[in-house]
């Protein structure tokens, strides 16, 4: 007959051994799970190298220059074409700047806007 103490220690490795076989695939399965998300990042990496040369391509000023003439007629800008503050907004020739006074009075001046409230509220496109 075996003694108490034996057959506590052949339970004992009975449960260790199948304990590290358990375990053991279990580290198998995430070793697998991590070469798989390596290999994923990886092709991410790739595909995200790829769209930043096609982005480039596509962002390229002169290829941008040559399609908007091409299929909307559009030309350079002319020195002729650009205007100044005064011819866009008339308005702005009767705004004139007020002389900052030295006097020690809390007056507040007014500001007048150049944008009105209603073109404000409207959204960029």
């Amino acid at each position: 007959m075996m003694r108490p103490t034996m057959v506590l220690i052949v339970l004992l490795a009975a449960s260790l051994s199948l304990t590290l076989f358990v375990v053991k695939y279990h580290v198998q399965d995430l070793e697998e799970q991590l070469t798989g998300l390596n290999r994923s990042i990886t092709d991410d990496k790739q595909a995200i190298h790829v769209l930043n040369a096609e982005w480039s391509h596509l962002n390229d000023p002169d290829r941008l220059k040559a399609l908007a003439k091409r299929y909307l007629g559009f030309d350079a800008v002319q020195s002729s074409q650009v205007g100044t503050l005064k011819e866009l907004l008339p308005e702005a020739q009767q705004i004139e700047p007020s002389p900052i006074s030295s006097s020690s009075d809390n007056r507040q001046e007014t500001v007048q806007p150049l944008v009105t409230p209603a073109s404000a509220e409207r959204p960029i496109r």
